[in-house]
């Protein structure tokens, strides 16, 4: 089922873009050891995009060109993904998602999902989850963008074609537990707020303030956004699982592929790289430099 496909591309938080040849600062990162010697890139990846997306910018071209491998936080073509999330995205038998709200949040959501083009009854099986996910990525193709263009596939394809290895730094497992970080409490205030998002019409304003602040390279106000965005007390434990405990996983995974005296390419939502607890400020504990590429 092809939507399946699709709407694990928006697992990560979405970052929109609708140009991705913009000159000045990119949201690419050179990363050196100590000595100053290069030993990675890190891109944040836009996972919903538009045609105008494409070609990515140069220096993201010759970055991935001279890298040996690339590293995703899932590989996009792995047969085993659709069928995995499928199974993880429905809810246990005989029980149905209208159980877990309130009155008055079964009838915002049945409006909500009419308004985007989906039928109420066709999300009575799935987790809370997966349904603002299938919302947001409504919402995102309404606003003229879609996950045909996703960045993370046409990386994974491009190293392919050029024979280099293609890694995931985590399993689509750790990124289902993530999203259900909090319990039902926790992604049915998450639910809540797409719909309120969709209600009053700001799903769009919201990409476009990301787009422009991921064309900028400004990690910390992309960190701040989404953070802003997920300020309900009962996401807490969400947002510390989606964001902070998994950047911390992926700096490790980084460090380990970086022992090995590798020189990856390494692209992941771009959520994850700004603020005190993103994979940039880490990686500098961690003893590494990280320099802000830009495009002239």
């Amino acid at each position: 089922m092809r939507w399946w496909r699709q709407a694990w591309l928006l697992l990560g938080l979405l970052v929109l873009a609708g140009s991705a040849v913009a000159k000045g600062p990119l949201y690419l990162w050179e990363l050196s050891d100590e000595q100053g010697r290069p030993r990675a890139w890190l891109y944040g990846t836009i996972h919903v995009c538009d045609a105008g997306c494409f070609p990515l910018p140069g220096r993201v071209r010759t970055a991935l060109a001279e890298a040996d491998s690339l590293g995703l936080e899932l590989d996009p073509e792995d047969p085993a993904l659709s069928p995995r999330l499928l199974q993880a995205s429905l809810l246990p038998a005989g029980r149905r998602l209208d159980d877990m709200l309130s009155p008055d949040l079964r009838f915002r959501l049945a409006r909500a999902v009419t308004r985007v083009g989906l039928s109420p009854d066709a999300v009575q099986r799935m987790q809370p989850w997966m349904v603002g996910t299938l919302l947001t990525l409504q919402a995102a193709q309404r606003a003229g963008l879609g996950t045909s263009q996703g960045v993370d596939l046409w990386l994974a394809r491009t190293a392919r074609a050029r024979g280099q290895t293609v890694w995931a730094l985590e399993t689509v497992d750790r990124q289902v537990s993530a999203m259900g970080a909090g319990g039902d409490s926790a992604q049915v205030a998450s639910l809540a707020e797409v719909v309120g998002l969709i209600e009053r019409d700001e799903a769009e304003p919201y990409f476009r303030r990301l787009l422009m602040a991921w064309r900028r390279g400004d990690s910390l106000a992309v960190d701040r956004m989404l953070r802003e965005e997920a300020s309900v007390e009962a996401m807490t434990p969400m947002l510390a699982d989606l964001l902070d405990s998994r950047n911390r996983e992926m700096v490790e995974a980084i460090v380990a592929r970086l022992r090995s005296g590798r020189r990856p390419f390494i692209a992941v939502g771009a959520g994850h790289f700004g603020g005190p607890k993103g994979l940039l400020a880490m990686l500098v504990e961690k003893g590494f430099r990280v320099r802000q590429v830009s495009e002239e």
